[in-house]
């Protein structure tokens, strides 16, 4: 299991002891709230003089608020921990999608000697040494895409090749979110590797294609 696999599933882990902790102290702070001393001795069937009762409240309270003191501080310490992985692994906790199937199985022939994929507008692609995508897409791997038609073709998860006008050159990127402006539909997109977003929307008319297969 490769390290940030393992910090993935920690912050999950660390999430759900968030959630117990929670639970917990709504459990020790809301208990028989609005009673009255003398309902409140009825209902937990005590015998005690008022003045013992009270003290014995006084008491179990004490012991309530060092709990619950405690359990915020380790509540604080769970968030300090997840602010940590999520900084240093980029993430959030969104599943990122993955890409859209384009290709049927019976489109696919596999053979002794050769493979036949059949795809309409398909084309070869190669990649750079960013590792801007590694370790999906790395130097050297062949990839093929194909020409999407019209926009609706394309969906988050997707990964596409584009013309940057930022960079001046083509990029392969994974879609991260869809939308419309008043220039019409976008894309935003990022390399899986990067920490942040690649700058500016990509419109339909500065994609080259959509990667639909991979071959290491």
């Amino acid at each position: 299991m490769n390290e940030k696999l393992i910090l993935i599933l920690s912050v999950v882990l660390a999430v759900l002891v968030l959630v117990v902790f929670g639970i917990a102290l709504d459990y020790f702070l809301s208990p028989y709230e609005g009673l009255s001393l003398a309902d409140y001795k009825k209902q937990v069937n005590s015998t005690l003089s008022d003045q013992e009762f009270v003290q014995e409240l006084i008491n179990q309270n004490i012991e309530q608020k060092q709990m619950i003191d405690d359990l915020e501080e380790e509540r604080a310490n769970q968030e300090i921990v997840i602010g940590y992985l999520m900084n240093r692994l980029n993430i959030s906790l969104e599943v990122q999608a993955s890409p859209f199937s384009r290709i049927d199985r019976e489109d696919i022939r596999v053979y002794s000697d050769r493979i036949v994929i059949y795809a309409n507008k398909a084309f070869p692609a190669s990649f750079t040494e960013s590792k801007s995508m590694y370790p999906f897409i790395r130097e050297g791997a062949f990839a093929l895409e194909v020409k999407p038609e019209n926009s609706s073709e394309l969906k988050t998860g997707d990964i596409i090749g584009f013309e940057s006008k930022a960079f001046n050159t083509t990029i392969i990127h994974r879609i991260i979110e869809i939308g419309e402006d008043e220039q019409g539909w976008y894309a935003i997109t990022k390399g899986d590797n990067n920490p942040a977003l690649d700058p500016g929307k990509v419109r339909f008319n500065e994609i080259i294609g959509v990667l639909v297969g991979l071959i290491y």
